[in-house]
């Protein structure tokens, strides 16, 4: 976002501080490669971070870590990378490290630049997101009698039908809750049809909002559909 001449400001998830502002030139110019410095998901190290007030920082250089080019060269990949983007830093409060999750994301990042098959990636981080930030429900899979629901806002069934969208049908949860704490190669696995991946990712980011902060829309949830659907 502009935050004045010639400057701009970069949200930033980093590991050591969390999801902070920093402050860059406009106009970088150069290679392909240097324009899309900062593209969604540019695993970069930033030379010199310091920081200038509250949760906002600059840096001397930024140097990648990564070439990328798929990513920033392909519409799906693009589009992986800019949800990916969008939900840490409307899930996560600014300043506050994650450290494990942030190594699920650069695990993930590799996997959107070099993975033959895409579909799943934001799926399999999400499930281990799940994981990493200890929200992993203790739930038994399937319901208990005379349960017909289960609450995402506290991870437990209950009694009485689904209403909204904190609530899972029956069928739902047990799906939900069968996926947890499988690995990338065992997401890849699963037969799911493409509504019910889609079904699940948003089934995940209502539920990791829930835990780490407050439900905010995707925005770039509905491009990521398009360019993934069958």
């Amino acid at each position: 976002m502009r935050h004045k001449d010639g400057v701009s400001i970069v949200r930033v998830f980093s590991r050591e501080h969390g999801t902070v502002g920093c402050l860059v030139r406009e106009g970088v110019k150069g290679s392909r490669r240097s324009r899309n410095l900062y593209a969604p998901l540019s695993l970069l190290d930033l030379v010199g971070l310091r920081l200038i007030k509250d949760d906002l920082f600059k840096f001397d250089r930024a140097e990648r870590m990564l070439a990328q080019d798929l990513t920033t060269g392909e519409i799906p990949r693009g589009a992986l990378a800019m949800f990916l983007a969008e939900f840490i830093l409307r899930t996560l409060d600014n300043g506050t490290p994650h450290c494990d999750l942030f190594d699920a994301l650069w695990r993930t990042t590799h996997r959107i630049e070099h993975e033959p098959s895409i579909g799943r990636i934001h799926l399999s981080f999400l499930v281990e997101s799940v994981v990493v930030t200890g929200l992993m429900p203790d739930a038994p899979h399937v319901a208990p009698g005379g349960f017909g629901r289960f609450n995402l806002a506290n991870a437990e069934w209950e009694s009485g039908p689904p209403m909204g969208e904190d609530y899972l049908s029956v069928a739902e949860a047990e799906h939900f809750l069968r996926i947890q704490g499988m690995n990338f190669d065992e997401v890849q696995a699963e037969t799911l049809s493409h509504d019910a991946r889609n079904l699940l990712v948003l089934q995940h980011v209502r539920y990791l909002q829930l835990h780490l902060s407050s439900p905010r829309p995707i925005r770039s949830w509905e491009v990521l559909s398009t360019v993934l659907a069958p």
